[in-house]
């Protein structure tokens, strides 16, 4: 897995619900997770895969897979959506579902000007967003994937992070 993928990741993370949210997103611990796992609870999640290659100095450019799951806990969606609407939130609906593909549509997007100029050309999809309990992401990529945690006032959320080179 490239570090300065995740770097950029976790920076992007932490600059977008900062600005957004008024949340101040701390980075927890991080973990492989098998492809098998699920989520477990009541979770939204914003998905976007990304292909594209990284231009390399000197060598062949490298095609680059990877997909990025940001999973909300349902109190923490909540929250977040609170934050930017200023609104009150009592159930997930289709304003917490369009906030989180927003959401992982900013994230990925800031991420990807970051990347860009580390040497990148990286297109993103259009988010999608999942909601229910107890549900498995399937990313399109073959290794292993991370969970990266993050921790606010109101809870813990995870990053999925899959990257393929070739």
């Amino acid at each position: 897995m490239e570090t300065q993928f995740i770097n950029k990741i976790n920076s992007a993370v932490i600059e977008v619900l900062s600005m957004m949210a008024r949340v101040q997103p701390v980075i927890g611990h991080a973990q492989f997770k098998s492809a098998e796992q699920t989520v477990e609870g009541k979770n939204v999640t914003g998905l976007i895969n990304i292909k594209g290659k990284k231009v390399v100095a000197a060598a062949p450019d490298k095609h680059v897979v990877a997909s990025i799951a940001l999973t909300f806990p349902e109190t923490v969606a909540l929250h977040i959506a609170r934050q930017m609407m200023q609104m009150e939130f009592k159930t997930i609906d289709n304003i917490v579902l369009d906030l989180t593909g927003e959401i992982a549509n900013m994230v990925l997007g800031t991420a990807k000007r970051g990347m860009e100029a580390e040497g990148y050309e990286l297109q993103l999809s259009l988010p999608s967003v999942i909601v229910g309990t107890n549900y498995l992401i399937a990313h399109p990529v073959k290794s292993a994937i991370i969970d990266q945690t993050y921790n606010i006032a109101d809870g813990k959320f995870v990053i999925e992070i899959g990257y393929d080179e070739s």
